[in-house]
C-alpha cells in the first residue's frame, strides 16, 4: 500500500462515501474548499485500492456493531467511493451534517496504522474460523444420531452422544475472544477516525492534562522517596 494507497509520503486523510452515482458525490470543489485543501481526488471503492478499502468498511462495521459478538458477520458497510487527500486534514462539521447522507466516516492514516489494522483483522478471521470450525457440531451428532436409528446401527458412541454437552461447549466458543479482538478494533477506529478541529483539541488538551498529571504524580513520588 505504500506509495499508492497512503501516497509518496505513506499517510494521507481518506474519507469514505456511498452513493449509487457519481452525480450524488459532493462536488470535489466544494469538498476541497470545506477541508481548506488544495489536493485531493476521488476514487473508486472497487478499484485499485479496494483491499484497504474493505479494511475500512470492517472497521467502521465492527466500531458501529462490537459488544455484541454472536460469531455471524456484522451488517456490511459498503463503501462505493472514496475521496483521498493530503494527511491530517479535520473534517468539516458543516460537511458532516450537509452530506450525511452519503458519507460513511474518514480517517487520518499513516502506513503504521493500516499495518495494525490490517493484523487485527487477520486476527479476527482466524478467530471466526476457529469457531466456525465447532459451532455444527451440535447439528451433525443430531443428524447423525437420527440417521443411526434409520440405519438400525447400535453403536453407542453415536446413539448416546451427549448433545447437550456439545451444545454447552459450541454456542459460546470463542465469542470471548471475539469481543476481545473487536475491543482493539474499535478502540483503532476511535484513534484513526476523522475528527473535527475542535475534537482534535478537545483530545489535544486531554492528552496535555494526563501528561502534566502524570509528571506532577512522579515528582511527588520522587519527593516522597527523598524523605
Amino acid at each position: 500500500m505504500r506509495n499508492t494507497f497512503l501516497g509518496p509520503f505513506g499517510a494521507a486523510t481518506v474519507v469514505l462515501f456511498t452513493s449509487q452515482f457519481d452525480t450524488q458525490l459532493p462536488k470535489l470543489g466544494e469538498m476541497k474548499k470545506r477541508l481548506g485543501v488544495t489536493d485531493g481526488k476521488y476514487y473508486s471503492g472497487h478499484g485499485n485500492f479496494e483491499q484497504p478499502v474493505r479494511f475500512l468498511e470492517n472497521a467502521i462495521a465492527t466500531a458501529r456493531n462490537a459488544g455484541h459478538p454472536s460469531g455471524k458477520p456484522y451488517p456490511s458497510v459498503h463503501c462505493s467511493h472514496i475521496l483521498l487527500t493530503v494527511a491530517d486534514v479535520h473534517s468539516d462539521l458543516f460537511a458532516l451534517i450537509r452530506f450525511s447522507a452519503e458519507l460513511l466516516g474518514g480517517f487520518n492514516l499513516n502506513e503504521h496504522a493500516m499495518e495494525e489494522l490490517s493484523r487485527l483483522l487477520d486476527r479476527r478471521q482466524e478467530i471466526t474460523w476457529m469457531r466456525m470450525a465447532c459451532t455444527g457440531w451440535a447439528e451433525q451428532l443430531t443428524d447423525h444420531k437420527a440417521k443411526a436409528r434409520r440405519l438400525k446401527l447400535t453403536d453407542p458412541s453415536i446413539l448416546n452422544a451427549d448433545v447437550e454437552a456439545i451444545s454447552t461447549v459450541t454456542k459460546p466458543y470463542a465469542l470471548g475472544a471475539l469481543a476481545e479482538v473487536d475491543e482493539e478494533i474499535t478502540l483503532w477506529y476511535e484513534r484513526y477516525r476523522w475528527r473535527t478541529v475542535q475534537e482534535a483539541r478537545a483530545l489535544a488538551a486531554e492528552a496535555d492534562v494526563q501528561l502534566i498529571a502524570n509528571s506532577v504524580t512522579a515528582n511527588s513520588n520522587e519527593q516522597t522517596e527523598l524523605t
